[in-house]
C-alpha cells in the first residue's frame, strides 16, 4: 500500500513537467513521449538498451503505468491500457532470459 502510494505521487508530479523542472525518471520520459504523440499526433517509440540488470523490464513497466494512468477515459482506452499492462508479463519473460552475460 505504501509503495502504491509513493509512485502514483511520483508519477502525478511528473505529470504535465518539462524535463528540467524534475530529477531524471522514467516517467520524464513517458510524460515527454506522450506529450509529443499528443501534440505531433504521431505514433511514439521508445528503445531502452542496457547491460544485463541495469533495470530495461522496470523501466518498460513505469513508461506503461504512466501511459495508463495519463491516458484518459473511455472504452477503447481502458481496452488499450488493458493490453499494454496486459503485456508486462511477456516482458518480464525477456527480461528474465538468460544471455551469456547472466548466465
Amino acid at each position: 500500500q505504501l509503495m502504491d502510494y509513493i509512485h502514483k505521487k511520483t508519477l502525478e508530479s511528473y505529470r504535465g513537467k518539462y524535463p528540467y523542472e524534475l530529477d531524471p525518471h522514467a516517467y520524464c520520459l513517458a510524460e515527454q513521449m506522450y506529450t509529443q504523440m499528443i501534440n505531433n499526433a504521431e505514433a511514439q517509440c521508445v528503445i531502452i538498451s542496457g547491460e544485463s540488470g541495469a533495470g530495461k523490464t522496470e523501466a518498460s513497466k513505469l513508461i506503461m503505468q504512466y501511459i495508463a494512468a495519463v491516458s484518459g477515459k473511455g472504452d477503447d482506452v481502458s481496452r488499450v491500457k488493458n493490453v499494454i499492462l496486459d503485456s508486462n508479463p511477456l516482458l518480464e519473460a525477456f527480461g528474465n532470459a538468460k544471455t551469456v552475460r547472466n548466465n
